[in-house]
Parts: structure tokens; sequence; C-alpha cells
């Protein structure tokens, strides 16, 4: 909402989203959705416009602060049955990248066979993911007016559809709409843990058949949908051990440490991006213990990454203890991060989906 004095009348104007309106004393314009019930106080508000407060009609002094606080109190109250946005996952009609086997003029094939991988930048695909975003877009520009929603993801490899930050009366829209299969609102997920590769028996089973912990993982990249990663930590380091090569399988995206200025990314790591537009729209992301970055704020990342993948004997210590040496079940894996779980609140499914998302991009495709 948008407040501001207006300078010949020394009106205060608030600008909104609606439908043309007069009530006795107070100039409203709006284009849609609307309903001014009467003066007598209750206001529905379906996608107000503008309006404008507290135009004179019985002269100055405090018949206009008058009206100009009745006007107001119209509006608070229609901004409470309008309903605070929230973030929902909608999914709507016409097979994603992963499944689409032709159909649509101008778009070939792009599903593939079981004993196939999909190569994601290839033309062909990256058309039809083009194509069934801008589908997604038409369908939000014929239902809405342009402000009173925000897409927060397109979804086009896994599922067909999107994540939004719209009310619930516009939730309601959409679920009505052709084409669309479902609306459902955004909810948080918790983490869990793992085990240990004494517990699994890695030492004395694969690893020797594998060539022992020295080559556990090689030519591996493992992803980590989780709450990021601490890249200085022994476990991801790169310096002290065998050098690795060129992976030319794997396309993924380094983002780069908003203080420091350097890369997430060592020849160890070799992906790190973070998905936060959800909490972010729900009110939930403090970017002061959660960090805008692949960093991890809460150390459940940093421990999956290193139970799986974590360097081979890595001292232990606590309080001037050793408490042995730690090692990932694959060692010599490379590890790809894709933080979209939060200190405190968990995650928000709609950016756990785009994570995923961004994990097929860079998994789907062939060994060049």
């Amino acid at each position: 909402m948008v407040m501001r004095w207006g300078k010949d009348t020394g009106s205060l104007e608030k600008i909104l989203r609606g439908r043309e309106s007069k009530l006795s004393g107070l100039h409203c314009e709006s284009e849609r959705n609307a309903k001014l019930d009467s003066f007598r106080g209750s206001a529905v508000l379906g996608t107000p416009k503008k309006l404008i407060l507290g135009t004179p009609v019985f002269g100055i002094g405090s018949k206009m602060w008058m009206m100009e606080f009745v006007c107001a109190l119209l509006v608070f109250f229609g901004l409470l049955v309008f309903g605070k946005a929230e973030v929902y996952i909608v999914t709507v009609e016409g097979e994603p990248v992963v499944s689409y086997r032709g159909g649509v003029e101008g778009f070939e094939a792009t599903a593939a066979d079981s004993d196939e991988k999909i190569d994601v930048t290839s033309e062909l695909v990256k058309s039809y993911s083009h194509h069934l975003e801008k589908k997604h877009d038409m369908l939000l520009g014929m239902l809405f007016e342009r402000g009173t929603y925000k897409k927060l993801y397109s979804y086009r490899h896994l599922i067909n559809g999107f994540a939004i930050h719209i009310s619930p009366q516009q939730a309601e829209t959409l679920r009505r709409a052709p084409g669309v299969k479902s609306v459902e609102r955004d909810w948080k997920v918790k983490r869990l843990t793992t085990h240990t590769p004494q517990f699994l028996g890695l030492p004395t089973g694969v690893w020797p058949m594998g060539g022992g912990s020295g080559r556990a993982g090689e030519d591996i990249v493992i992803g980590f949908v989780d709450s990021g990663i601490y890249p200085q930590h022994p476990s991801f380091a790169s310096f002290n051990t065998a050098p690795y090569g060129p992976f030319p399988a794997y396309r993924g995206k380094c983002e780069v440490d908003p203080d420091t200025k350097r890369s997430f990314c060592n020849g160890k790591i070799v992906g790190a991006q973070h998905f936060a537009a959800a909490a972010i729209a729900a009110g939930a992301f403090n970017p002061a213990i959660n960090f805008a970055s692949p960093l991890d704020g809460d150390g459940h990342g940093s421990h999956t990454a290193a139970i799986a993948a974590g360097n081979n004997g890595i001292p232990v210590r606590m309080h001037g203890y050793e408490f042995g040496k730690a090692s990932g079940m694959a060692p010599r894996a490379r590890i790809a991060v894709y933080k979209a779980l939060y200190r405190i609140f968990g995650g928000f499914v709609a950016d756990v989906v785009a994570a995923i998302e961004q994990v097929c991009c860079y998994f789907m495709t062939d060994r060049e």
C-alpha cells in the first residue's frame, strides 16, 4: 500500500486496486472486484485498484478530519476481510519435461526412455520449458491485475505448476480457473538425519570392492537438499586430498558469498545454491541467522553432507579431546548443495520443490 498527501487538497491518498464507487463525502476509484456495502462500516474489497481518501465535502477542520478517519477505517476493515497473502503451490494441466511425450503443436517429446537421461541443456527441452512457464504467466495475467500477486517459482521439469504469493480469495479464483489441477497452501518441512559408515559396514564391505576409502565415491556427485554447507570444514577441503579432475557430466551453479565474495565451490564442492523465496514471502526468513547464501546457518546440512561424502580420516575434536576420525560413506564423492531448509522454522515445500527442480536440471544430463 502506498500512502501520500495530495498537493492540491491536502487529502490522504492511498493507492490500492479495485472498481469505481462513491460514498457520501468519499471519492473511491477502482477497476474491479470491490464491494463497499454501506457507509455504516462493512467493506469487502476484492482486488482494490485505487482509493482516494479525504476529499472534503463538509468544509474544513474537524469534519474533514473525521471524513479521513472514517475512510481509513473502511479501508482497514476491508483489508482484514481481503485476507493475508500466503504462498500456494499450484499444479496445472499439461505434462512436465520428464513425462511429456508430444502432442502440443510445435514441441517435440522431451520424456526419455527408462535407460536414458534427459539433457536439460538441449534446445528441445529448453523450448518446451519456456512454453510451460509462458503458459503459467498467461494464466496469472488473465486472472489477476499486475502487482496483486507475486510468482515465486515456475516448476517445469518434475511437475507442471508454480508457487505464488496471493490472498486466500485469489487462491479460490485459481481453484476455479480452467486448466488448474490443484491449489495447495504451502507448508513447512523438518530436517532428519542419518547413520554412520561403521553402522552400515562400509569400511569392510563396499569400500574395498571399489578400491578402498581413497577411491570410494570417485566420479560421483551427490546432491543435498538441506540447510546448506560450511565450506571451510576439513570434511569438505580439497587441498589435502588427491586432486579432483574435471567432471563434465555435471553443470551446477556456484553462488558467491555476499560478504567475502568468494565462491562456495572448491573442487570437492562443485555446486552451491540457496532457495528462500517462499520463506521470505511467509515472513519467516531472518538473514541475520539464516544467511541469504548456501552458507549453513544450522549445521544439519554440513552434518549430512559430511556423513555422505565427507573426506576420510578427519579428526573429531571437542574441548581438547579427540573422539576418533570421521569419514563420509563415499569420501571421494563430490558435493552439490541446494539450500532450502533453515534454522528454527525448517523450510517450505515451495522452496524445496524449486531446489529439487534444480537438482534434476543438473543430474538428468548424460555424461559427455
